[in-house]
Order: C-alpha cells, then sequence, then structure tokens
C-alpha cells in the first residue's frame, strides 16, 4: 500500500497538542514509519483594527491537519483512539487528496504565516488621532495608506506647517 494523504478533524484548537499525542502513541507502539509527514496548518493573518488592543490571530482550517500516511485498520484505530479525534477524511473517491494539490495547499499556507495581512479602514482625507510614539495626541489628515507596509502617510501640524508622518495602523484612531 501506498502513501497518501489524510486530513484528521480534531477538536478546534487542540490541532497541535493532538497532532504531538499521535506521534508520541505511535513510537510507543513502534508505528512511527506509517506516518511519514504531519502538517498543522499555521494561524493566517493578524487583523490589526484601530488598536494594538485589538489584534486577531486566525486560524486556517480550524479543527484539522494533515498527514501522509500508508493507512491500514491498525494505525486508523490509534488515530482514533487518540483524545480529540473527531474523523479521519482521505483514501476513497469522495475524499481523495491529490499530493500536488497538498503541496500547494502547504506552501500557501506557509507564505501567508509569513507576511500577516493588516485589516484596516483608513481612506484618504480621514482625520486621526495618533495614540502611541513620538507624535501621540497629534490629530492629522489621511493623505496615503499603505497596505502593503501596514502603514499610513499622516499629515500633522507642527509648528503651523504640514508635516507627513508614517504611523502604523495600530497606532491611529479614526475621530
Amino acid at each position: 500500500m501506498s502513501k497518501i494523504w489524510y486530513s484528521v478533524q480534531v477538536w478546534a484548537g487542540f490541532e497541535e497538542k493532538v497532532k504531538e499525542e499521535l506521534e508520541k502513541t505511535l513510537k510507543e507502539k513502534g508505528l512511527e514509519n506509517k506516518i511519514e509527514r504531519f502538517f498543522v496548518p499555521p494561524p493566517k493573518e493578524i487583523e490589526v483594527i484601530f488598536s494594538p488592543e485589538k489584534q486577531v490571530s486566525k486560524k486556517f482550517y480550524s479543527g484539522y491537519f494533515l498527514i501522509y500516511a500508508e493507512m491500514d485498520e491498525e494505525l486508523r484505530e490509534v488515530i482514533k483512539g487518540i483524545e480529540g479525534v473527531l474523523d479521519i477524511a482521505g483514501g476513497d473517491k469522495l475524499y481523495m487528496f491529490r499530493s500536488e494539490e497538498v503541496e500547494k495547499l502547504i506552501s500557501q499556507l506557509v507564505v501567508e504565516e509569513i507576511k500577516p495581512k493588516p485589516r484596516y479602514q483608513f481612506m484618504q482625507g480621514d482625520r486621526v488621532r495618533i495614540t502611541e510614539g513620538p507624535f501621540a495626541n497629534f490629530i492629522g489628515i489621511v493623505d496615503e495608506v499603505k497596505p502593503d507596509k501596514g502603514k499610513v502617510r499622516v499629515l500633522v501640524s507642527i509648528f503651523g506647517r504640514e508635516t507627513p508622518v508614517e504611523i502604523e495602523f495600530a497606532y491611529l484612531q479614526k475621530i
């Protein structure tokens, strides 16, 4: 029998814990060679909503992780015997995971982990208050939004003169 990709459904938030318990159990039973690779999807993005206090980390495919395994009844019973495992999908015609699709998914998820995407709601012309840094409590006008950098260029009045200042989304508050 050859190895293919399977999806293991687990309690949401316990993906890493269940994976570690499964690895330990497989080692104890001498079955570690049946699973070649584990993949627990990493956190996807960090959403920044107007302030540093409101940062949320979201998971891709919460409640699942992938294994590349040679599945037989013994291995299926070991996996299902781990606390937190709900089901195993894959290996039949309805739930066939092609290796190239899984590899593409894994590479996309790893790239997503490295480059978080901030969510913003600032537009050119918005009045904002700077909440932290050397310009804390200054009020200015949004001149340019730079979503790729997670920053906004704000025009603030210093000594009666408009001065552009680059500020991160997290340190701005809409007025």
